[in-house]
């Protein structure tokens, strides 16, 4: 697996801004009559982003369901959520003050949101995602020992579950690889 689950995975993080840039367009086009093109492109690319981005993240979590497991014993579970409200205050709300109906804004805003792109996927900084909070997921840190292997060091694992794995520590879990350093709990 490459980097596009973790750029799906950004790309649904913005899901807030992505509608109310979708309500600026929308409105623009019912108060204007021309030059609608901007607006016209974005909501087409947001849109088809949204698809593509929601697609390959049900995909490969479906496809992870498939392979083989290992079970892991969790040594001690974190959740990361504390970051959703860093993350809205540090990265989306910045982004609101980018005019979406003029090109040069669009352009500016490209610039700053790849660039941001591009630090959150390499330093895997992806934990405030509406998408998997919607389907009820959540982002544990957690230090696991491989029962296969008990003598060895254990480590660190960013493991995406439904279950409260806080909970089970002490406790096995079978998970599986999506992404490094993204496993997906069972």
């Amino acid at each position: 697996m490459n980097n596009y689950f973790k750029m799906a995975i950004f790309y649904t993080s913005f899901i807030p801004l992505w509608f109310t840039i979708l309500f600026i367009d929308g409105l623009s086009i019912y108060k204007n009559e021309q030059n609608l093109y901007t607006e016209w492109i974005s909501i087409i690319v947001i849109i088809l982003g949204l698809v593509l981005a929601c697609l390959l993240i049900a995909l490969t979590i479906k496809h992870a369901n498939r392979l083989n497991c290992k079970k892991h014993k969790i040594i001690s579970a974190t959740q990361e959520k504390g970051v959703t409200s860093e993350f809205l205050l540090s990265y989306i709300l910045p982004l609101f003050t980018f005019n979406f109906t003029e090109w040069d804004g669009v352009i500016q805003f490209l610039i700053y949101f790849s660039i941001l792109a591009f630090l959150c996927v390499r330093n895997n900084n992806v934990y405030a995602n509406l998408f998997f909070e919607v389907a009820n997921y959540k982002f544990y840190s957690c230090e696991c020992i491989w029962n296969s292997e008990p003598n060895t060091a254990p480590i660190q694992m960013m493991i995406i579950s439904k279950k409260p794995l806080c909970s089970y520590v002490g406790n096995t879990i079978e998970t599986t690889p999506l992404n490094k350093p993204f496993y997906l709990g069972k």
